[in-house]
C-alpha cells in the first residue's frame, strides 16, 4: 500500500476509533467505509467496520468484513472472535463453534471465546456438552462472573432451575453490576414459583439499567403470576413505548388483558406479538389460544400446529391445547393431548421409579386396575365418573385417593378399594387423568357424574343449622375458586383461579328472595361484610365446611340452590344430584366449554358467561332474571 493512502486511511480510521468511543457507531461506521474506499483491504480498517456493523445489528455485511479481516490476520485472537460473533449473530452456530475454538487456541486465557464455543454448542442443542465446557472453565476460572452466568443459561435450559439459580447467585456476587444475570436469576425464581423474590430482582435489575427491556417484560408477566393484572397491563404498554418492536411485550400484554376477560383485546395483542415474532413458539402459543378462546377453532387449531412445530417438546404448548380442544368438544384430540398435562410430568418425576400405564388391556373382564389420584379433590370426583365404565367392562379397581374426600370415595360402589394417599401402591398403576384416554376404545363419550348420597347423620346436622339461618329457599354462594399460580404444586395456570367481583354479583341478586348462605373456601377479611353490605341483608358463614366435605355434601344436597365459579364444591353439588348457577369467567375453564349456556359435563346445570369484551352485565342480569321467574313459578305452584 502506498504510504500517501495508508496514511489517509490511518486518518480515517483514527476519526471512527474516536466516534466509536464517544458511542456515536453511525459516524464510526461512515468513518470506517471511507478508510475503506482509499485502502478497501486495509485489516485493521475492516476489523472495526465488522464490529460497528455487529453493533448495529447488521451481521450479515459484518460477516463479510471480518472475514477478510481475519484472512489478513489469521494469528488475531480478536479478529477470529469478531468474526465468530458475527456467524452466532447470523445464526450459523456450526461456523461460530469452529471460530470461537480458533480464537481460544491463538489466546487460551481469553474466556469469552471458550464461552462463545459453550453457547455455540447450546444453541445447537448440545446442552451436555456446553455444560461440560463451562464447568470445565468455571474450574480454571472460578471468578469469572460471564462463566456462571452462562453455565446458568444452559442449566436453565436443561430445566435444571434450582442448579441455574445458584450459578446466576455465584455470578452476581462477583459482579453485582452484571443485569442480565440478575434479570435471569429473576427468571429462575419466577419459574420456581418464587414470584416476590423474582418481582424483586427485576426491579433492582430496572433500577440498574433502566432501559433494559427485556427485564421490563418480565416483571410484567410476573406481575401476571401475582394476579395484578391491571398493573401488568400498564407496564407492558409502557414497554411498547419504549420498544415497540418486542413481540413479547405485545404477548404480555395479551395475556394480561385476557385475564382481566378483555379478549377481544387481548387478541389483537397477541396476533400483533405474531406477527413481529412469527418463529417464536411462546409467541405463537399465546396467539393460538387467544384465537381459540375468541372462537376462532380453525385458525388456532392452525397456529398451535406452527407452535408445536417450533417446539414440540413444551409442556404447557401441550398443555393448552388439550384445553382449547376439551373446551370446543374435541375429546378425542383433547384427551391425547392431555396426556402431557403438568401434573403427569411433575408426578413421573417424583415417582420416577413408578411403573405408570397409560393403556388399558382390549379385554377389562376380571383385570385389577390401580387408579392413583394426582390433582385435587374436584378433579379427583370430576375424572371418577369414568371409572363405572371399567368396573362395566368387568374390571376391578382400586384407588389411591386424596385424603380429603376419602371417607366419601368408601361409598361408591363401582371402587372394590380405596387407599389413603399414603398407601403403598402396587408395580404398575394408571393415573387418573389418563383414564378418558385409555378408555377411548371404549367409547368413554361423556358420562354423568358419580352420585354419592350424604350420610343421615350430617344431613339431620345441616337442616338444623339452616333452619337456625331462616326460611328457605336456601341459596348457597361462592365467588372465588381453584388455586392461584403461586400455590400450584407443578404449574402457574391462571385458568385454575377463578374470581368475580363481589360487589356486582350481589348487587345483582337484591331482588331474589332467599337466605343466603356463604360457602367461600378461605374468604378474605372484609369479603362477607363486602357481599352482605351490596345484597342489602344479612348473610350466613358457612365457610368452615369446606374443611369438612361430608358435611359440605349434605348442605349442598339439601339447599336449593347454588350460586358460583367453578370448584369443589360444584363438583359436591352434581354429585349429590342437584343443579347449579355457574358463572364463568374468561378464559372459560374447558369442562364448562368454550360457548353456550350448559356443558354436556353438568347437564341442567346453567352457564353465565363473561363476554369476550370483559363485562359480566348481561351475565349477572341473566341470572338475576332466570332466578326470579323460578322463584315466581314456585310462588304459582303454592298458590
Amino acid at each position: 500500500m502506498q504510504p500517501q493512502r495508508e496514511q489517509r486511511a490511518q486518518g480515517h480510521i483514527e476519526s471512527g476509533l474516536q466516534a466509536h468511543a464517544r458511542g456515536d457507531i453511525g459516524s464510526a461506521v461512515s468513518a470506517y467505509r471511507q478508510a475503506l474506499r482509499v485502502a478497501p483491504e486495509h485489516p485493521d480498517a475492516l476489523n472495526l467496520m465488522g464490529t460497528a456493523l455487529l453493533q448495529l445489528g447488521q451481521p450479515g455485511e459484518a460477516v463479510d468484513c471480518l472475514r477478510r479481516a481475519a484472512r489478513r490476520l489469521r494469528n488475531n485472537p480478536g479478529v477470529q472472535g469478531n468474526l465468530a460473533q458475527a456467524y452466532f449473530a447470523l445464526g450459523q452456530y456450526g461456523q461460530a463453534l469452529e471460530t470461537f475454538r480458533l480464537a481460544s487456541r491463538l489466546d487460551p486465557r481469553a474466556v469469552h471465546f471458550q464461552v462463545g464455543e459453550a453457547n455455540s454448542l447450546a444453541m445447537q442443542g448440545k446442552l451436555s456438552d456446553a455444560e461440560i465446557l463451562l464447568r470445565r472453565q468455571a474450574g480454571r476460572f472460578p471468578n469469572e462472573p460471564l462463566v456462571w452466568h452462562n453455565l446458568g443459561n444452559v442449566l436453565r435450559d436443561l430445566e435444571r432451575i434450582a442448579d441455574a439459580l445458584e450459578c446466576y447467585r455465584n455470578a452476581l456476587a462477583l459482579d453485582p453490576q452484571l443485569v442480565d444475570a440478575r434479570n435471569n436469576l429473576g427468571g429462575a425464581l419466577q419459574a420456581l414459583g418464587k414470584f416476590a423474590e423474582a418481582e424483586r430482582e427485576y426491579r433492582a435489575c430496572l433500577a440498574q439499567a433502566s432501559d433494559h427491556a427485556l427485564a421490563r417484560c418480565n416483571l410484567a408477566l410476573v406481575t401476571i403470576d401475582l394476579g395484578r393484572f391491571s398493573e401488568a397491563e400498564a407496564m407492558c404498554r409502557e414497554a411498547i413505548t419504549r420498544t415497540p418492536a418486542m413481540s413479547e411485550a405485545h404477548s404480555f400484554l395479551g395475556t394480561a388483558l385476557g385475564h382481566q376477560g378483555r379478549q377481544q383485546e387481548a387478541l389483537a395483542c397477541h396476533r400483533t406479538a405474531a406477527t413481529l415474532a412469527p418463529d417464536n413458539a411462546k409467541v405463537i402459543e399465546g396467539y393460538a389460544a387467544a384465537l381459540m378462546e375468541n372462537g376462532e377453532v380453525d385458525e388456532g387449531l392452525r397456529w398451535f400446529s406452527r407452535a408445536l412445530a417450533l417446539h414440540p417438546d413444551s409442556v404447557s404448548l401441550h398443555q393448552r391445547l388439550a384445553y382449547a380442544l376439551l373446551a370446543h368438544g374435541q375429546w378425542a384430540a383433547g384427551w391425547a393431548e392431555y396426556l402431557r398435562r403438568p401434573a403427569f410430568v411433575e408426578y413421573r418425576r417424583l415417582h420416577a421409579d413408578l411403573k405408570l400405564c397409560r393403556a388399558l388391556p382390549h379385554d377389562l373382564n376380571g383385570k385389577h386396575i390401580c387408579l392413583v389420584n394426582e390433582q385435587g379433590p374436584g378433579d379427583e370426583i370430576f375424572f371418577l365418573r369414568f371409572a363405572p365404565l371399567l368396573a362395566a367392562r368387568g374390571a376391578r379397581i382400586t384407588y389411591r385417593s386424596g385424603n380429603k374426600i376419602l371417607s366419601l370415595l368408601k361409598r361408591v360402589a363401582c371402587i372394590e378399594q380405596v387407599l389413603d394417599e399414603t398407601a403403598p401402591l402396587p408395580d404398575a398403576v394408571l393415573m387418573l387423568g389418563d383414564l378418558p384416554h385409555a378408555l377411548r376404545e371404549h367409547g368413554v363419550g361423556t358420562p354423568p357424574s358419580l352420585t354419592l348420597p350424604p350420610l343421615e347423620a350430617r344431613l339431620a346436622a345441616v337442616r338444623e343449622r339452616l333452619a337456625e339461618a331462616g326460611s328457605p329457599p336456601y341459596i348457597g354462594l361462592t365467588w372465588r375458586g381453584g388455586t392461584p399460580p403461586g400455590e400450584q404444586r407443578d404449574a402457574t395456570n391462571w385458568a385454575l383461579h377463578k374470581k368475580i367481583e363481589i360487589a356486582p354479583l350481589a348487587a345483582a341478586l337484591r331482588q331474589v328472595p332467599g337466605t343466603f348462605i356463604v360457602l367461600q373456601r378461605n374468604p378474605a377479611p372484609g369479603e362477607i361484610e363486602t357481599f352482605a353490605h351490596a345484597l342489602g341483608q344479612p348473610v350466613h358463614d358457612f365457610c368452615a365446611l369446606n374443611e369438612d366435605l361430608e358435611t359440605m355434601l349434605a348442605l349442598l344436597a339439601l339447599i336449593d340452590d347454588y350460586i358460583g365459579v367453578s370448584n369443589t364444591n360444584m363438583h359436591l353439588r352434581a354429585v349429590a344430584g342437584k343443579t347449579a348457577q355457574v358463572l364463568v369467567p374468561r378464559p372459560a375453564e374447558w369442562r364448562w366449554l368454550a360457548s353456550g349456556d350448559a356443558s354436556p359435563w353438568f347437564p341442567g346445570f346453567s352457564i353465565y358467561r363473561q363476554s369476550l369484551d370483559g363485562d359480566w352485565n348481561a351475565a349477572f342480569a341473566k341470572l338475576a332474571q332466570t332466578l326470579g321467574e323460578r322463584n315466581l313459578g314456585k310462588t304459582a305452584c303454592s298458590a
